[in-house]
């Protein structure tokens, strides 16, 4: 994805590979679902493993997502018109009235302004040359203004945040820590840094444009700031990651081998990727957000290969919340996809029709 950084003196590899594992609450081979969070409480529930073809066909996801170059969003569909490579397309979020849409096709990365009935317009700045060697990762603010662009090399990774309405720049910032941002919102982006003296890794509340860092902790894999959440390490190389407050950080309350992916409107269930493997797929968890007990698990999608820089192809973090009681996740065999919904009292049903890989808005990803 070596130099000093908070995972010791590490080769290249050795640094990806736990980034890897970090990003995704994967570890690198099979260890207890209940880890901290759960010690001396009741087992976890057993692991299920969903059946699509079993299922009965329920309403559509109400989430936004892209599938087979259309965007179901609200009961509609939008036709994305932009070409590009197979398994190359991803669904950003939304800026102003318009969906923001990212492609790869031959050598170069675009971001378009997607509308019904309207041809795609190219986001000012966003035209980006990919050379050999080279991995990007690609996200919107929620609130639509700023688009990160994290450029991946043998060196480290360089943040560049501009503006979504010009394609003016506002800042960039480059680490030798293979990372991405986590979130970004309001003028914030939640990312890891390096100190400039001791050049040790945390993860940070940064204000593009400004000196304005916070420090959140040593290390973080989640960060939601409407929810003024981010799940950080409780310990150096611990791997164990819980909820504290962006805006009075501490020691979380639990702490679990977990990557949260979402979180309940109303705050009290978190979704992630737990550290379980089962016949060769990671777990997808719902924890209760007060103490982290895992109360459903699910088989979830391809495990990556820790040496493998590249996460854009596994889907892990397919997975949202509808509502406080329902969720949908995706689930892929044979070649094809689909959304799951279930809910917390473990009714299960197909939320979309099988395709190809679905992307959701949000999603952390490398090309």
């Amino acid at each position: 994805m070596g130099g000093m950084n908070a995972l010791g003196g590490s080769t290249a590899r050795a640094v990806a590979a736990a980034v890897v594992s970090l990003s995704l609450g994967v570890a690198l081979a099979p260890v207890s679902a209940t880890a901290h969070a759960s010690e001396g409480a009741a087992p976890a529930p057993p692991v299920r493993t969903i059946d699509p073809a079993k299922l009965r066909r329920g309403p559509d996801a109400t989430i936004p997502f892209l599938q087979d170059g259309r965007i179901h969003a609200g009961g509609k569909t939008v036709r994305v018109r932009v070409p590009f490579t197979k398994g190359r397309q991803a669904l950003l979020g939304r800026s102003g009235n318009a969906w923001l849409v990212a492609s790869y096709r031959k050598g170069y990365l675009r971001v378009h302004r997607v509308r019904a009935n309207r041809a795609p317009q190219l986001l000012p700045g966003s035209r980006t040359r990919q050379f050999g060697g080279e991995f990007y990762g690609i996200r919107v603010s929620r609130d639509g203004t700023r688009l990160l662009r994290t450029r991946y090399d043998r060196g480290g990774a360089t943040v560049v945040v501009t503006r979504t309405v010009d394609g003016a720049p506002v800042d960039d910032y480059y680490t030798t820590y293979y990372s991405q941002p986590y979130d970004a919102d309001a003028g914030r982006v939640l990312l890891h840094k390096e100190d400039e003296t001791t050049y040790e890794v945390f993860a940070a509340d940064w204000r593009p444009g400004s000196d304005d860092d916070r420090v959140l902790g040593s290390l973080m894999n989640a960060g939601f700031y409407r929810r003024d959440l981010a799940f950080v390490q409780d310990g150096v190389d611990t791997y164990r990651f819980g909820p504290t407050a962006i805006s009075a950080p501490g020691a979380p309350a639990w702490s679990a081998r977990f990557a949260a992916l979402d979180v309940s409107p109303d705050g009290s269930l978190v979704l992630g990727v737990g550290p379980r493997l089962v016949r060769k797929r990671a777990v997808l968890q719902v924890r209760r957000m007060s103490d982290g007990k895992v109360l459903q698990q699910f088989s979830y999608g391809k495990v990556v290969d820790p040496g493998d820089w590249s996460i854009s192809d596994t889907n892990e973090q397919t997975a949202r919340f509808e509502s406080d009681t329902r969720f949908v996740f995706q689930f892929s065999k044979a070649g094809r996809s689909r959304l799951v919904r279930c809910t917390t009292s473990g009714r299960c049903a197909k939320a979309s029709d099988a395709g190809s890989n679905v992307s959701i808005t949000f999603e952390r990803f490398m090309w």
